[in-house]
């Protein structure tokens, strides 16, 4: 069997907050990701569900880096990223991408569809020539969906599914081997949203990108889902193929959510 491309050890991220009235503040210790342990194969999805609030996007953004564990190991090709500096996180990034939750927020209004696509290219190849990145950037749009010729609109141009999309060429211009998608179509109609899901499986498929796709929507989940684990008060109850998860589910927050 092949080794995982990563495998999250012992996860847990707190965040303090101060509670209390003016005089009388005490600071509040939540643990938001409690010791999470998973691996990931490349070419699988991993869903992860769990209501708002269960630590999903938390868990998402500790992978990556983006927030800052308190314990716990998060190890990519067998290295721990939780151990490197700034810059060489910086470097890991053309391997580690992300789409995130709301497809129009996510995107620079004062930017072109084609520049938002190619800045990921300019800031790790700044010495890329322009026609290679022209290119490259055409040819992610008709990927994902778009047309090449819509290059120069700007995001208010687009519905909310075509911006998603612009966001998912975003993330995969740099051919990165890890996706994660955190709640991607959530802000999206129900009819978008099966297209979107169809795209990422089928661009998994295509790339051979190991993907972890962060939904609350367990029948999303069970479309693109390899194995499915579940989120409750920070913690993995339970994680299963995702058949056997859906037709026997063994934690009763898993059953109650099924429901």
């Amino acid at each position: 069997m092949s080794k995982p491309v990563l495998r999250v050890q012992d996860l847990a991220v707190t965040y303090t907050d101060l509670v209390g009235g003016l005089f009388n503040k005490e600071e509040r210790r939540n643990r938001a990701v409690d010791g999470i342990s998973f691996e990931l194969f490349a070419g699988e999805t991993l869903g992860i569900v769990g209501e708002s609030g269960s630590g999903k996007s938390t868990l998402a953004r500790a992978i990556l880096g983006l927030v800052r564990p308190n314990r716990g190991r998060v190890m990519w090709l067998g290295e721990n990223l939780t151990e490197l500096d700034e810059e060489a996180m910086r470097q890991r990034r053309k391997e580690l991408q992300i789409v995130f939750q709301d497809p129009v927020a996510s995107l620079d209004p004062r930017m072109t569809a084609g520049d938002i696509i190619a800045e990921p290219l300019w800031n790790f190849y700044p010495n890329m020539a322009r026609l290679q990145v022209d290119e490259r950037t055409r040819g992610m749009m008709k990927m994902v969906g778009l047309l090449p010729n819509q290059v120069n609109r700007y995001p208010h141009e687009f519905s909310s599914g075509q911006c998603q999309r612009i966001g998912i060429a975003r993330s995969l211009v740099l051919n990165p081997r890890l996706l994660i998608c955190d709640e991607p179509v959530s802000a999206l109609d129900v009819s978008i949203q099966a297209q979107v899901v169809n795209l990422l499986k089928d661009l998994q498929k295509k790339l051979g990108l190991a993907l972890v796709f962060v939904a609350h929507d367990l029948s999303v989940v069970r479309h693109i889902s390899d194995r499915v684990m579940v989120i409750y008060m920070g913690q993995a109850v339970e994680v299963a193929e995702k058949e056997n998860l859906y037709r026997k589910p063994l934690h009763p927050y898993t059953n109650a959510l099924i429901k």
